[in-house]
């Protein structure tokens, strides 16, 4: 079970704003029945699934269907790596269909939110990937609202992997062997979630979203996927959430309560952390692209 320290730790993010989401575990998922207990008390809000039957999918969906009812259909959401015939299989609308950042993968992201489906593009490495994944859930929507659809429960996440992001960027630090060098070890992943935060809210002032809004449109959720212990607390935004493990999230106690928003209007940090890790050689073109090669194996997002 979470410890009552954990469970008011997630509890404090959401007053934050930041959704606490179980990260299942591939070698051992959780149980439908444990599944509802841990959402029944409000302590996990959705679900990234490590799941790829439609039986498995559908029980997961099942177990967080009633608050995903109960709600405005911003909580009880189910993330999972299936293809669209998976998904028509399910058939419940707490499913979100996870789909990569590449051209096929915003592909398929556009045309499920045409055809009413939910979807979470991962795993998001770069800030171009962002720029894609927002323009793809855009002319989804347009595309859905042209159809007749409604847009009020039609949800998209954008998945960023900041605990495998500062991985990779800290082991390039260490191989240089520097004071300087290891003085910005744990820097990467808040600095391109702070430029993350700040290329969607740009994209929220686009009179096109003011448009989508109108007709009931909502905001992507912002997803940090595989995170560290302390960036539960080092990202803190509106409308954004953290995808953890209860192993994690346990050891995340250890570094206090969040204090305040870490995100907004924070994007000139982070362009002068990336400047400086870019001083020191570390090309984070070449870091998103080896992040896109360790997605490429088992368990990658569907592409359709």
């Amino acid at each position: 079970m979470i410890s009552p320290p954990a469970a008011a730790l997630l509890r404090q993010l959401a007053a934050e704003g930041v959704a606490g989401w179980l990260a299942e575990n591939a070698a051992s998922p959780f149980s439908r029945a444990r599944l509802r207990r841990l959402t029944a008390k409000g302590i996990f809000r959705g679900l990234l699934s490590a799941a790829g039957t439609a039986d498995s999918v559908r029980d997961a969906c099942d177990a967080l269907l009633r608050m995903y009812e109960a709600g405005d259909g911003d909580d009880g959401l189910v993330s999972a790596a299936v293809d669209r015939d998976t998904c028509r299989a399910v058939d419940r609308p707490n499913l979100l269909l996870r789909t990569t950042p590449d051209g096929p993968g915003l592909r398929a992201a556009t045309s499920a939110l045409a055809a009413g489906l939910g979807v979470d593009i991962a795993h998001v490495c770069s800030l171009d990937d962002c720029v894609e994944a927002m323009d793809a859930y855009f002319t989804g929507l347009e595309q859905a609202l042209a159809a007749g659809l409604s847009l009020e429960r039609l949800t998209a996440v954008i998945s960023v992997p900041v605990g495998q992001l500062d991985a990779e960027v800290d082991a390039r630090l260490d191989r240089l062997a520097s004071k300087k060098a290891l003085d910005h070890r744990g820097t990467a992943a808040l600095a391109v979630a702070r430029l993350v935060f700040r290329i969607r809210e740009e994209k929220l002032g686009e009179e096109w979203w003011r448009v989508l809004r109108a007709a009931g449109a909502r905001p992507p959720r912002l997803l940090w996927t595989e995170p560290r212990p302390h960036q539960l607390t080092a990202l803190v935004g509106w409308r954004t959430g953290q995808a953890v493990s209860a192993e994690v999230l346990e050891e995340a106690t250890a570094h206090g309560a969040p204090n305040g928003d870490t995100l907004l209007k924070r994007d000139a940090a982070g362009r002068a952390a990336l400047a400086g890790l870019d001083e020191l050689g570390i090309d984070m073109v070449e870091v998103s692209r080896a992040l896109e090669g360790a997605h490429g194996g088992a368990g990658r997002p569907a592409r359709s």
